[in-house]
């Protein structure tokens, strides 16, 4: 019994470790993403990273949640915290990368028509 106990502990404590260590590189990976320009080739890798570390960060959340043993309500709250943060710096992140695109667009849409009036002089 006094083993099961030990290793239930042991297993929470690599699970908070690992919990803590995914939210720093989730929002490293969220100010990276801030800070990238759209060609930048990196852009993906950051993207793909910040979807497995969320993932893997819901995994381990689900897991402190189901268990009975676990009663660290404000640790709890924290990570509730964090997750609404995470939620509202990736949406403003998504909005300021879109904005980046559509002007991209409209900037090479106006090089085509400067090129496009210059063949025709």
């Amino acid at each position: 019994m006094q083993d099961d106990i030990n290793s239930s502990c042991s297993g929470r404590a690599h699970t908070l470790k690992t919990l803590n260590s995914l939210n720093s590189g989730v929002a490293d990976n969220l100010a990276k993403l801030a800070l990238s320009s759209v060609e930048d080739e990196l852009t993906d890798m950051l993207v793909s990273n910040l979807l497995e570390s969320i993932q893997q960060r819901q995994l381990l959340l689900a897991e402190l949640v189901a268990d009975n043993d676990f009663i660290d309500r404000d640790y709890l709250q924290q990570q509730l915290l964090l997750t609404q943060s995470y939620e509202q710096q990736a949406t403003e992140v998504f909005r300021h990368r879109q904005s980046l695109v559509q002007a991209g667009s409209n900037n090479q849409r106006h090089i085509k028509v400067y090129k496009t009036i210059d063949a025709n002089r």
